[in-house]
């Protein structure tokens, strides 16, 4: 039971308590936002602040329970008991919205570096904390959670499409072959260009059995070429070169898949009652996956010490580029013949012949005369350096131009007529067509076998342009089976 003096004890506290708080009116008495700010921890008390309003361990023992203040638009004075009974759920509610917005845009904890209060009272520092730091130092943890995760998906999504990318590398990068040592890496310009006669030169005298049983071998598969083959002894030279080319597209596949690979190659084979210069060259690889295929058509030449050859799709073909050869200019000027060309067939009588040819295949009749047009500006030329003896230049030129057609018909009579024309100019005489002179190393018709551009690759391991020179015989005598004695 309380004595007398307690009471007056108690009431003196009361109402210097309450004088105190009308003296310095709390910022709870206007509706304002709350800010933002949390200043939690006993840094933001400053010392003796309770000094002068009684028992400061009641003060602060009863603190922790108390929420948030709710915004009030007056200041009646404020026990003990009113504060201990004031329902939580109402300031959490309210603080909700400003936390979550405030998280995003500071998402560092205010528990790890608080940010430097503003010089305020003393009264703004109490009102504003106990409550708020009870929540905010289990709010950050829940908010930092997205900023690690979104790290480790966008890692995670990397690493997922990460072999992709490899592969991608390996299959495509121009110079990413180089790790096979044994093969010459592509050169910056690429490998040069093998031009066909036509779009089947592929299987040129092949046997129609042969063909039809190609064709019935499942995909992936492609066709090989390999370079200085002439197609001569094929019951002899044919199982060699079988031999040799599965060894290199089973190291090529080994790069990829690093396991062993059963890869099958099929050979030539030529009609039988086929012509001797008439020899099938093409070669069937199959057995393979379709990494391999994409990895040995994307590169198209291998060439290495033991073999070297030329992978083409198993496939029909465009239209070759290269349509005829021209001699008879007396100039080495590339512009000057590409002019005199370019005169003939913007001539009203050729003009007119090439869309005839071009009305008979798939092109619509009112299309014609957009594609022969579209046909003569795809004009080039290339120039070949032909010598006579004495190293007098006899220049020879490649005609080369983009087909509107795919129709082999139309293709072969369009080039056709095009070799028949002839091809002034005005000061440098006059061009006709010849006959091309095919390269038996790289098997294009575009050049002879001195002006193949293969031996020039750097780091080339394949044949050069003299495959097999004759020795000088100035110190010997004789070509029969006789002894050689020195002259």
């Amino acid at each position: 039971m309380n004595t007398p003096t307690t009471s007056a004890t108690m009431k003196d506290l009361s109402s210097v308590k309450t004088a105190n708080i009308s003296a310095r009116p709390s910022p709870m008495g206007t509706r304002q936002p709350l800010p933002r700010h949390q200043r939690s921890g006993s840094q933001f008390f400053p010392p003796n602040v309770l000094t002068n309003e009684g028992d400061t361990s009641t003060e602060i023992a009863s603190t922790p329970s108390t929420p948030s203040p709710t915004p009030r638009n007056t200041t009646p004075p404020i026990s003990a008991p009113e504060l201990i009974t004031t329902p939580v759920t109402t300031p959490k509610t309210s603080l909700s919205p400003t936390i979550d917005m405030e998280d995003e845009t500071f998402p560092t904890p205010p528990s790890h570096s608080p940010p430097c209060p503003p010089p305020v009272a003393n009264d703004e520092v109490m009102t504003d904390h106990s409550p708020p730091s009870t929540s905010q130092t289990s709010v950050p943890p829940k908010k930092n959670t997205p900023a690690p995760s979104t790290e480790e998906d966008l890692l995670r999504a990397h690493l997922a499409v990460a072999e992709t990318n490899r592969s991608i590398i390996r299959s495509n990068g121009v110079n990413s072959l180089t790790v096979i040592p044994q093969f010459t890496p592509v050169p910056q310009s690429g490998f040069p260009h093998i031009h066909l006669a036509h779009a089947a030169q592929l299987f040129d005298f092949q046997a129609a059995k042969v063909i039809t049983a190609w064709l019935k071998v499942p995909h992936p598969k492609i066709l090989i070429r390999v370079f200085d083959h002439d197609g001569k002894n094929p019951s002899v030279k044919g199982p060699i070169l079988v031999e040799r080319l599965r060894r290199a597209i089973t190291e090529i596949a080994h790069f990829i898949h690093q396991d062993e690979q059963k890869v099958k190659v099929s050979p030539p084979c030529p009609e039988a009652n086929c012509v001797e210069t008439d020899r099938p060259l093409s070669f069937l690889a199959y057995n393979i996956s379709e990494e391999t295929k994409t990895l040995i058509l994307n590169q198209w030449i291998w060439s290495s010490t033991d073999i070297s050859f030329a992978a083409h799709q198993f496939s029909v073909n465009s239209p070759p580029l290269l349509l005829f050869c021209l001699h008879g200019f007396s100039t080495t000027d590339t512009n000057t013949v590409k002019s005199a060309v370019h005169d003939t067939w913007t001539e009203d009588v050729t003009r007119w012949d090439i869309g005839d040819i071009l009305s008979e295949c798939e092109i619509p009749e009112e299309n014609v005369h957009i594609a022969a047009w579209e046909f003569i500006n795809s004009l080039w030329v290339e120039r070949l350096d032909f010598k006579a003896s004495g190293g007098i230049s006899l220049p020879r030129y490649n005609v080369f131009a983009v087909s509107p057609t795919s129709n082999p018909t139309v293709w072969t009579k369009l080039r056709a007529y095009l070799h028949s024309l002839t091809y002034p100019s005005e000061l440098e005489g006059s061009g006709t067509a010849v006959n091309f002179i095919p390269c038996p190393l790289c098997h294009s018709i575009a050049h002879p076998r001195g002006l193949c551009p293969f031996p020039n690759v750097p780091l080339w391991n394949g044949p050069k342009h003299n495959a097999n020179p004759r020795p000088s015989n100035t110190n010997m005598r004789g070509r029969g089976r006789g002894r050689r004695t020195p002259a």
